[in-house]
């Protein structure tokens, strides 16, 4: 008997290759991962026991029958569950992405696979006995028996079984992965038969290596996608290892690790170094955590996943590494880090989405300061579930009435009276309760309805300086907030001229207030063309929160602002800080001799108000001198010209 084994071999070499590419594997790897690398071990251990049983076919006069018969017979019981361990693992694949009811399906399935397999391999035990499947006569010649093809057929079920079965779940199946699969039964039964009519040419192991290496071409290479820069997998890689821990609740430890002010080191020392950076960062990270996964998580944000086990005082070491400078291109750089962290299962919330918990933690890290690290816990969780309930109310605040304004008066130092009010924007819902500006209003801007609570506060104060003026009551101009992201808007110029107009308000009555901040990211002439038109019309604009680390006197010489507001963080300081004197008298002075009026926000007692009037500041606010009022309550205060 001549056997053509050429096709044996290359297929072992194109499972050697596979093997090798395929080295590293996830850090918590599946029950499907495990699956796939034990049936590239197990084919390159068939395809050497095919070639050694055809060995001892060929040399059968000089071996002990007995020894031919071990290998033969070894052959034929452990060849055959080759394909099926392939089918198990397109099956795991499969019913990772159908409904759970979906998997008595998967269990009956398998019960029929391994039947059929138990049912050959009782047939290769009694072969022994009966030469069904193969014998030796006198001569040491080899035979084959009736039943020598039975591993083809029992594949050939198997396979049915399998197309059957992938067809009944396609609609659960992603497009791409359904085609792949559809044709690889159909290509396997197809070398099956060339098999049976040229049982000379090996083809057993062509057969499932075709198969594998369809799989890993178009399974494992097109979902593991990688960053182009770090060579390391990217985001969508670490959420699709993410979900496939929590499926199977494995027990991994998760940490974010982002860059603190990696901006800066582009704006410093160039892009290209920047690169550079980002690819030693990841390179010590993988030396860090050898037993783990490194991904690009975002633009300066990577992300690791390692055994619960080999987490203990991981995040401290990477932020040890920190404390070092890199080393890049010729050059030392300093750079801290902010980590957030998680242990999987989630134990106050298995069904939490551990994407929203680990970016909540990086930003509470980030707004702690550098190098910080914050662990996903319960009291996180309770923030986040505050935040999401907060976001519900907050976008139906407005249609519900939960909002409302209150007006603190603004005095002045010399008159004693008050002679302007500041519009501040409260929140009280039945549901969450009385919610702190400082709470709402950011959260506001990451939604994206800071302009409607703009715009609505503006419409607020329009509408009660027209009820007070058809009452006959004595008013004052009052100063209303906008945000940075709502100045930035070209048509903000139209919004608030139109509803000034649609109650006739005195244009002048109107102040509104910048911060800083607002002009870090825009150019000096994108901010004029905005407040040129306003101007023009007679609204006047106070700059708030001067002097809260922003402040540059470039703001006061090149924009036009009626008013300058100083934080009340300057105020505070006088108590602490004896050079806080000399600070906020030199800037009073500096703002007053450029022609702008000082307001200073804050005044909380008398001995701050006796400061302000001895080195002659305009005007005043804060608790001491008036809270925050209902309008009604200012509007009837100014009738009896209430004093300091």
């Amino acid at each position: 008997m001549q056997w053509d084994i050429a096709p044996e071999i290359l297929s072992a070499l194109i499972i050697v290759i596979i093997l090798g590419n395929s080295r590293r594997g996830n850090a918590v790897p599946t029950i499907r991962d495990k699956t796939f690398r034990f049936c590239l071990y197990y084919t390159i251990f068939c395809t050497a026991l095919n070639v050694l049983s055809i060995q001892t076919v060929y040399h059968a006069a000089s071996i002990p029958l007995w020894v031919n018969m071990v290998v033969n017979t070894a052959y034929f019981a452990l060849y055959p569950p080759l394909p099926l361990i392939f089918i198990l693992y397109i099956l795991l694949y499969v019913f990772e992405f159908t409904p759970q009811e979906h998997r008595s399906r998967l269990r009956i399935v398998i019960a029929l696979l391994f039947l059929s397999m138990t049912f050959y391999l009782v047939i290769v035990a009694l072969n022994i006995f009966t030469g069904w499947i193969f014998h030796f006569d006198e001569s040491h010649q080899y035979f084959r028996g009736p039943l020598n093809r039975l591993s083809l057929v029992v594949a050939s079920f198997q396979i049915t079984v399998t197309l059957v079965i992938i067809w009944m779940e396609r609609k659960y199946l992603d497009r791409s992965f359904f085609e792949v699969i559809l044709w690889l039964p159909f290509l396997s039964l197809g070398i099956i038969t060339v098999q049976f009519l040229y049982p000379n040419i090996v083809l057993t192991g062509t057969a499932i290596t075709l198969a594998i290496l369809s799989v890993y071409l178009n399974f494992q290479t097109r979902r593991i996608t990688i960053d182009f820069l770090t060579q390391y997998p990217n985001r969508g890689s670490f959420i699709t290892s993410i979900n496939q821990i929590r499926r199977y609740n494995r027990k991994a430890l998760i940490l974010v690790v982002s860059l603190d002010d990696f901006k800066a080191v582009n704006d410093t020392y160039g892009q290209s170094r920047g690169d550079l950076l980002l690819k030693a960062i990841a390179e010590n990270l993988h030396e860090l955590i050898p037993q783990g996964q490194v991904f690009r998580y975002g633009g300066d944000e990577f992300s690791v996943i390692v055994n619960a086990k080999y987490g203990e005082n991981l995040a401290n070491s990477i932020l040890q590494r920190f404390h070092s400078s890199w080393h890049i291109g010729g050059l030392s750089i300093q750079l801290r880090a902010s980590i957030a962290t998680l242990h999987l299962p989630f134990r106050p919330d298995a069904d939490s989405d551990p994407i929203t918990l680990l970016d909540h933690a990086i930003r509470t890290a980030k707004n702690r300061g550098k190098g910080q690290v914050v662990h996903c816990d319960a009291t996180l969780l309770s923030t986040i579930k505050r935040k999401n309930q907060l976001a519900e109310r907050l976008m139906v605040a407005i249609e519900e009435k939960t909002l409302y304004i209150e007006l603190q008066p603004i005095f002045s130092i010399e008159s004693g009276e008050p002679v302007k009010a500041e519009a501040l924007l409260r929140m009280n819902d039945p549901q969450v309760g009385v919610v702190s500006p400082s709470e709402f209003i950011p959260l506001a801007e990451e939604l994206g309805i800071i302009g409607d609570l703009g715009r609505w506060v503006l419409d607020q104060v329009c509408a009660l300086l027209d009820a007070a003026r058809a009452k006959g009551q004595r008013t004052y101009p009052i100063s209303v907030n906008f945000s940075g992201i709502q100045f930035s808007h070209t048509h903000v110029v139209h919004e608030i001229l139109e509803i000034i107009q649609r109650y006739h308000i005195p244009p002048h009555i109107i102040n509104i207030e910048l911060t800083e901040s607002t002009f870090i990211s825009s150019d000096y002439n994108e901010a004029l063309s905005v407040m040129r038109p306003l101007i023009d019309r007679g609204i006047n604009f106070h700059l708030d929160d001067f002097g809260t680390g922003y402040s540059n006197l470039a703001y006061l010489v090149n924009l036009p602002f009626d008013c300058i507001k100083l934080d009340k963080s300057l105020l505070w300081n006088l108590s602490e800080n004896g050079r806080a004197h000399r600070l906020i008298e030199s800037v009073i002075k500096a703002v007053r001799d450029m022609g702008f009026h000082v307001i200073v926000e804050g005044v909380e007692n008398k001995e701050q108000l006796d400061y302000l009037h001895s080195i002659e500041c305009d005007m005043v606010q804060g608790y001491y001198l008036s809270p925050p009022k209902a309008p009604e309550e200012i509007f009837s205060s100014l009738q009896s010209r209430s004093k300091l």
